[in-house]
């Protein structure tokens, strides 16, 4: 038996070993689980809204990697809702969050780690306090700056299957004007060429919830939206996209997100 159990661990396959963490089942990794950085692909465990909240929160501190410890104050904490006992909940969800974690493939050295988020979170009524486990600081100091918020952020807090890549394909054109895709490039990039989606389904299906969640989530945001027709038959769609205290203010105007008709698109 022994000599059975070390020949199965000499046997071992790193590659694997990493499609049983990566894609459990056999299943593809979930849009919103995905990690991807300089090198790295990671699949993170599903996480309450609550948890979310934290975990993004924490993550924003970060401004130097080189730091262990990060501090927040109580009263920026994320808001718990109607939650009842507030710190009963709060302590459960600080339990179950220490568990959490990420699997994090490393390409080039073929390294499959298993990490948690979290080696400690502390309160003292004042503060709440972050230790981040030494490879999840790893991965953040992967980034380029400022990428930990609008890719590993985004990435945990999105739970619409389809939104972190609406939100990667408006974001990366943020500053080029109206910018406009024809139907199979904009399946392409969403990973959907494989379907048979019409037009409205993708509307429906994809854009209009992955876009609400953005603006949900994002106060200083603000997107123009619509289709491009060739006679009566849409053959792609525009957007614009607006970011920063100008989002704001238009936001104000129009908080709402909403598709535009072909008359309102800027020219």
């Amino acid at each position: 038996m022994e000599i059975s159990l070390k020949r199965q661990a000499a046997e071992l396959s790193a590659d694997k070993l990493a499609a049983a963490a990566l894609h459990p089942g056999g299943q593809g990794i979930r849009p919103n689980q995905l990690l991807r950085a300089a090198g790295l692909t990671g699949r993170r465990d599903p996480l309450t809204e609550l948890q979310q909240k934290i975990l993004t929160a924490a993550i924003e501190l970060v401004h130097d990697p080189a730091q262990t410890v990060f501090r927040m104050k109580a009263g920026d904490f994320p808001a718990l809702g109607d939650a009842g006992d507030v710190h009963v909940y709060l302590a459960g969800e600080i339990e179950k969050l220490a568990r959490k974690g990420v699997w994090l493939r490393d390409e080039a050295a073929g390294m499959l780690t298993r990490a948690q988020w979290f080696q400690a979170i502390g309160c003292d009524g004042r503060e709440i306090v972050f230790q981040f486990s030494a490879p999840v600081l790893a991965l953040i100091a992967a980034l380029e700056p400022g990428e930990a918020e609008t890719q590993l952020v985004r990435g945990i807090q999105y739970k619409g299957k389809h939104t972190l890549a609406v939100f990667d394909i408006i974001w990366a054109r943020k500053a080029d004007g109206v910018v406009e895709y024809s139907i199979p490039e904009l399946m392409r990039l969403l990973a959907l060429e494989h379907t048979r989606y019409s037009y409205g389904q993708l509307k429906l299906r994809v854009l209009e919830p992955s876009l609400q969640e953005i603006y949900d989530w994002d106060r200083e945001i603000f997107v123009r939206f619509g289709p491009t027709f060739s006679g009566r038959r849409v053959e792609g769609v525009w957007f614009e996209v607006t970011t920063g205290k100008a989002a704001a203010a238009l936001r104000e105007k129009e908080p709402e997100f909403r598709f535009a008709p072909p008359e309102d698109k800027p020219v």
